[in-house]
């Protein structure tokens, strides 16, 4: 007979577990004023143009928003192609504005229109050149690549040759006693370029070479400055090319033979020169004594600077970290945010305030529940209204809003820096702060006790605002270490432990349940309750065989523990850290800091402390720069050398560079600026301008010399014959520079350092052109040797 089969149950999944439908254990959260949301990020990936992208996707978000139901908003916050355009419009206006004082200043120094506007058409055409060199080389017109165009610097070459065109051409019309005509004005316009030829293209070619160094830095300083330095240099070899091709045309064609080639301005300025120099020759060594003083000034006042990497761009946007317990849930740290969002919004500078709280399902920026990145959109500035009959300032808008918060939410700390700079930090260093001090060593627990006491004795140095340990104490963890002895009688492995874990409090994906394109995951996990409830983990089955189960607490040790919820390492080194947020210049702050942790923080042997953030750049960038900066200013010496061939002639042409630095170190003082990369690249341009203006006036008297002039008379008429050209040279790089030193747009923080150098600079610079150079050469004159021919032919003519 045939055997009778037993009954057969059918189980399903609803028999042995709950079914139903759940969400992703939350790991972060989204609060826009106040109010939860869900809150998105778009990547932009490497080598594309931010601006390009952001006005892309805005015009996807609009299309998308067109298909949503009504009572959702789909809302763009932060969009960071304001910032760009922002730049943009200032660096359009400095570049603008300068232009229109440089027309003006040639205008009235000259008294020839024709002259001046002969200069100033080299302005929109080596600026169309350069744009052309930026498109085909790829680089983008930004604030840092056309932030150091000045068209002073770039038509020196131009005002040059075309002061020398028009006084060739005058003298030659006066000696005539007569109109002359076209071909006539032609050969003399080609004559006084030969002549000039080497004062004004050397002059140029040496600004070119000083700013050869810029390309040498490497990692974030080069990736700022190098687009800087490539734009400058297209510029002005555009403008050298046009100096000796198209004045000289536009020269021929243009000017007149009496065209009034001296203006009024320019007469009264020589009968005063006439006498201030003819009183400083007669007093040279009071003249010197000056000079050494003036050296001495500005040397103990750069020691005195401090320094930071760049200046802070502005970016119309706060970023305020709020850094809660370890042991905060999420729910309550939703709820500190939400009271905090309601104190930022009663400010009225304050359009909108979104923060981003833990992480997310994709967790490209891990962090706690107890982290919040609250980001505050601010109106523009014409909006802001006066608060005691005036309007904050970034600054102490922002110390207003961290009191505010401090003050109304105890119980969490608070780092105040800008959205794209605390991005810039984490990437870098891994910290959010501008200024980090790294403490490296072995034991977590020693780091925390390191770190505290830093932070502490950090807090109290001059010029630091606030000072957070990053290890912030040690949270509940729940802990499962399985019992090897056990598992060895019991022939398992950790493995089956750990899978079980892992599938009962993380989950693991079974299937995936369709409903029409979409698809969800199906997922198997313990309930909350049990998620949370030591005890019936304890008794979690843990399959031994097919057929059998042992309960989780007999082959693992299941406790919660306090323990350090992150743990960071950099080079393979476990290391805590200080957040600082420095309210003065970065420098000084580490020197203070460096003597106040020298004293009072003792550190056991292995562990060891390192600065980084924007301080560990700076060091970086001048490390590269006094290597480099050296070598550049030697071949420039080299070749001052090879036009004079002489070693007193070049001395005296670079005896005008530590004057102009030192200008640059007294105007960054007077301005309350520390020294930064930013400054330095106007050290870098004075250095060309005042070897330009030395090797014009030397060239002039090695021509007068050689004619058979001396002694005062030799010092007086060469300085006189080359007023106007260092006048022209010097005024037009300063109002070129003039609106950036004074603008107040969005990224004007970054180009004042570099402007201020240049513009204070070039009055030290012109004083010593004007009059210690007359003076030092009255007093070597008896130890320079005749010039070789080759130097002095191509000078056959002198000014009247």
């Amino acid at each position: 007979p045939v055997k009778q089969l037993p009954d057969l149950t059918t189980l399903r999944i609803g028999d042995l577990a709950k079914v139903g439908q759940d969400r992703e254990i939350r790991t972060g959260a989204a609060v826009i004023n106040g109010r939860q949301a869900v809150l998105g990020t778009v990547f932009m990936l490497l080598g594309e143009n931010s601006r390009t992208v952001s006005q892309r996707v805005d015009a996807r978000v609009q299309e998308i928003q067109r298909t949503l139901p009504d009572d959702i908003v789909l809302k763009p916050l932060y969009d960071r192609s304001y910032l760009v355009d922002g730049t943009i419009e200032t660096v359009r206006e400095n570049l603008i504005y300068g232009a229109l004082l440089v027309v003006v200043v040639l205008l009235l120094l000259t008294g020839n229109i024709r002259a001046a506007l002969i200069a100033a058409a080299v302005i929109p055409l080596s600026m169309a050149a350069t744009l052309l060199l930026m498109y085909v080389t790829g680089l983008s017109a930004n604030l840092m690549s056309l932030g150091a165009l000045d068209f002073g610097i770039i038509i020196d070459g131009a005002v040059i040759v075309v002061d020398r065109c028009a006084a060739i051409v005058s003298r030659r019309s006066s000696e005539s006693g007569r109109t002359l005509q076209r071909w006539e004005i032609k050969d003399a316009v080609a004559d006084a370029t030969v002549e000039i030829r080497r004062a004004a293209g050397f002059g140029q070619i040496i600004i070119l070479m000083v700013f050869l160094p810029l390309f040498a830095l490497t990692g974030i300083e080069g990736k700022m400055f190098r687009p800087m330095a490539g734009a400058f240099c297209f510029a002005l070899l555009s403008a050298f090319i046009l100096a000796f091709t198209v004045v000289p045309a536009l020269a021929g064609l243009l000017l007149r033979s009496r065209g009034g080639q001296r203006s009024p301005i320019m007469d009264w300025i020589d009968s005063r020169y006439s006498v201030v120099i003819a009183f400083f020759l007669q007093r040279r060594w009071w003249v010197l004594g000056a000079s050494i003083l003036l050296l001495l000034t500005g040397s103990l006042t750069f020691f005195r600077l401090g320094g930071e990497f760049i200046p802070q761009l502005y970016e119309r946007a706060i970023a305020m970290q709020m850094i809660r317990p370890p042991s905060i849930a999420l729910d309550s740290s939703v709820e500190l945010e939400k009271i905090s969002q309601r104190v930022l919004k009663g400010f009225p500078e304050v359009k909108d305030v979104f923060a981003r709280i833990g992480s997310a399902e994709i967790a490209t920026d891990p962090m706690g529940v107890n982290l919040s990145d609250c980001y505050i959109m601010l109106k523009p500035r014409s909006e802001w209204p006066e608060i005691n009959g005036a309007v904050r300032s970034p600054h102490q808008l922002r110390r207003a809003l961290q009191q505010a918060v401090e003050a109304h939410v105890p119980g969490q700390r608070i780092l105040m820096s800008q959205p794209i700079q605390l991005r810039f930090n984490e990437l870098l260093e891994g910290a959010r702060a501008d200024l980090v001090l790294k403490i490296y060593g072995e034991d977590l627990d020693k780091l925390q006790h390191l770190s505290r006491k830093a932070a502490s004795i950090i807090a109290s140095v001059e010029g630091v605002s606030g000072a957070e340990p990053e290890i912030r104490g040690k949270v509940p963890l729940l802990q499962i270490t399985p019992r090897d002895e056990v598992l060895r009688d019991l022939g398992m492995s950790r493995s089956e432990i750990l899978d079980t874990v892992d599938m009962g409090l993380g989950g693991q994906d079974t299937g995936f349940l369709y409903r029409g394109v979409r698809r969800f995951p199906v997922r198997i996990r313990l309930s909350n309750e049990d998620r949370t409830d030591l005890g019936r983990l304890q008794n979690l089955p843990v399959g031994v065989t097919d057929s059998s189960t042992i309960p989780l607490g007999r082959l693992a040790r299941v406790r919660m523990e306090q323990t350090f919820s992150m743990i960071k390492r950099d080079s393979m080194q476990r290391r805590g850290a200080v957040l600082i947020n420095p309210s003065g210049d970065t420098q000084s702050i580490v020197e203070k800091a460096d003597v106040a942790l020298e004293k009072k923080l003792n550190l056991a042997e292995g562990y060891y402390i390192q600065w980084g953030g924007n301080f560990k750049n700076l060091q970086e960038a001048l490390a590269r720069l006094s290597v480099v900066a050296p070598i550049a200013f030697l071949f420039v010496a080299l070749m001052i050398y090879s036009a004079f061939q002489d070693w007193v002639r070049t001395l005296l042409v670079l005896s005008g560079v530590p004057f102009a630095l030192v200008g640059g170190v007294i105007g960054l003082a007077l301005s309350g600026l520390p020294f930064s990369i930013s400054a330095g690249v106007g050290f870098i341009a004075l250095f060309g301008i005042a070897v330009l203006n030395g090797v014009v006036l030397m060239s002039h008297y090695g021509r007068l010399q050689s004619l058979g002039s001396t002694g005062f008379a030799l010092a007086t008429e060469g300085a006189r014959a080359r007023l106007r050209a260092v006048l022209m040279t010097a005024l037009t790089d300063i109002f070129g520079f003039l609106p950036m030193m004074v603008a107040t747009g969005l990224g004007a923080e970054v180009q004042r350092p570099l402007a201020t150098v240049v513009v204070s600079g070039i009055f030290t610079s012109t004083f010593v052109v004007l009059i210690l150079f007359p003076v030092l050469h009255s007093l070597v004159e008896p130890y320079l040797r005749e010039m070789p021919s080759d130097v002095t032919a191509d000078r056959g003519e002198t000014e009247s």
